[in-house]
């Protein structure tokens, strides 16, 4: 379906993507891992003729399409736009971003049906419902006429995977279409996903950090770092004993491991008291949070736990002034939370490029924050150097933009805004989701380090359960908006 000769993705001479030789054969499931900025995305929106015009790329991209071989890179605009969405479809790392936030999620699925494929109202949307649940939304009526932000980031998700694969496309690209969702729901989305493109006999190209899902469903695994192919062949081989590369070793070592122990001297000083929260919507009343309460001690993190959809956002929303809770109320040193100015209480959020100002660069990013405290000039130019060390950025991306990171680097971007206000309680919202196991490790021990320096306190919204028991001392799950379970990492 695709053969991938010398491909060569550059800026200003330099390599940023550099892929010799792959075949893409028909109806397979190729895999891509390896570090944030490795080029992994890079080479899928050179496949959908997406790539900023300031890069340039070199080689061949030859795709068997019903016209016959095309090449990739010496297609017009119109030729690609005819491909997009019909023969291959792409479903995008950030939903949020690549979804319209003023149009309902039906009307995005029927615009992406209609490009290519003329009929009548009734029957676009009876394709695009059963899209819907052949994705795994339980109630697709509610997500056809709900907007984007009324829907939680795993469902945002998966309405991006209904609209990649709704016109059933030869070959479909995922970049991390899995990242947003909780490990029960990613598995069935990818077996589905998967499952449907065996059954059209599509390709699959699956960029992922998650080692296991990659492992299990790929029949090719190509290994990337700083841009250039460190190993690719069959999946078990490159994972036998013995033959292991020395890099995908350590993409292995680097899943979090470890347990914590609630510091039992400390006061507690963050409470949340029988929080309840309702929407309304199509003039029925949805039930967000009920009755959800915990004490925090100073230095403590609870991570907060639960499907996509249970309540999670919502709680943190709350916790940091977003969202006003219906009922309870949130104490921070026995003072309302809402009364104090500033609060204390940061946020990084699950999406980065939506919360991220694109039009600012990194640097100023950083600034902006840190002149709201007072610090200015080189007191404020050391800070900014000190928090990119701290979460692994290079000094090189300073004065670049949101849009010139790749997914990982903009979720340490927010990681590194929010440190950057000294907090004393941080609702981590996913934050690691989007990294890489050697990054995300190296973001958790940065996390855990400044937690014992500092006593700040994490609420730590994840789907990873091991990260959560490396990170926090006690966990809540939610379920349908109220608490199932609660307890103590021992």
């Amino acid at each position: 379906m695709l053969h991938i000769q010398s491909l060569s993705i550059s800026r200003d001479k330099k390599v940023l993507s550099s892929i010799p030789d792959l075949q893409i054969e028909k109806g397979k499931t190729y895999g891509i891992i390896g570090e944030s900025g490795s080029g992994k995305s890079l080479f899928l929106l050179s496949v959908m003729g997406l790539l900023p015009k300031e890069l340039s790329v070199k080689g061949g991209l030859e795709f068997k399409s019903s016209d016959g071989l095309l090449s990739l890179l010496e297609c017009d605009a119109e030729s690609l736009r005819n491909l997009r969405g019909k023969s291959i479809g792409m479903v995008f790392q950030e939903p949020l971003s690549a979804l319209n936030p003023q149009r309902k999620c039906g009307w995005q699925l029927l615009e992406a049906l209609e490009v290519h494929q003329q009929m009548d109202k009734q029957k676009g949307k009876e394709i695009c419902l059963n899209a819907l649940k052949e994705v795994g939304i339980e109630q697709p009526e509610r997500i056809f006429n709900a907007y984007p932000h009324q829907i939680s980031g795993g469902q945002r998700q998966r309405v991006m995977i209904a609209m990649a694969t709704i016109h059933k496309p030869s070959l479909v690209l995922a970049d991390e279409p899995t990242t947003a969702l909780d490990p029960e729901t990613a598995e069935k989305v990818l077996e589905t996903l998967v499952l449907v493109c065996r059954n059209i006999g599509s390709s699959l190209i699956l960029v992922s950090h998650d080692l296991p899902l990659v492992m299990k469903h790929c029949n090719h695994i190509t290994v990337m770092q700083h841009g250039h192919v460190v190993v690719s062949g069959n999946a078990s081989e490159l994972f036998s004993d013995g033959k292991i590369h020395p890099y995908v070793k350590a993409l292995q070592d680097a899943l979090p491991k470890g347990k914590r122990v609630v510091l039992p001297s400390a006061p507690e000083i963050f409470n949340a008291i029988n929080l309840s929260k309702n929407y309304l919507t199509e003039k029925k009343v949805f039930r967000a949070l009920e009755g959800i309460s915990f004490n925090l001690r100073k230095g403590e993190g609870l991570a907060i736990l639960g499907y996509s959809g249970s309540g999670k956002t919502t709680l943190a929303k709350i916790l940091t002034g977003l969202e006003t809770a219906d009922d309870g109320s949130v104490l921070f040193n026995g003072e309302s939370l809402l009364s104090k100015k500033p609060t204390g209480v940061q946020m990084v959020f699950q999406d980065p490029f939506s919360s991220l100002n694109t039009e600012i660069s990194n640097r100023n990013t950083l600034l902006e924050v840190l002149s709201l405290r007072g610090i200015k000039g080189h007191i404020a130019a050391t800070h900014i150097k000190n928090l990119f060390f701290q979460v692994g950025l290079d000094e090189s991306l300073l004065d670049r933009f949101p849009h010139q990171l790749s997914g990982g680097q903009r979720q340490r971007l927010c990681i590194a805004r929010a440190l950057a206000v000294d907090p004393q309680v941080l609702v981590l919202d996913e934050a690691v989701a989007a990294l890489d196991p050697l990054v995300q490790k190296q973001i958790l021990d940065l996390l855990k380090r400044i937690q014992e320096e500092t006593g700040v306190i994490y609420l730590f919204i994840t789907h990873n359960p091991d990260a959560a028991q490396y990170l926090c001392h006690r966990y809540i799950r939610l379920e349908n908006g109220i608490c199932t379970s609660e307890g103590l990492y021992e």
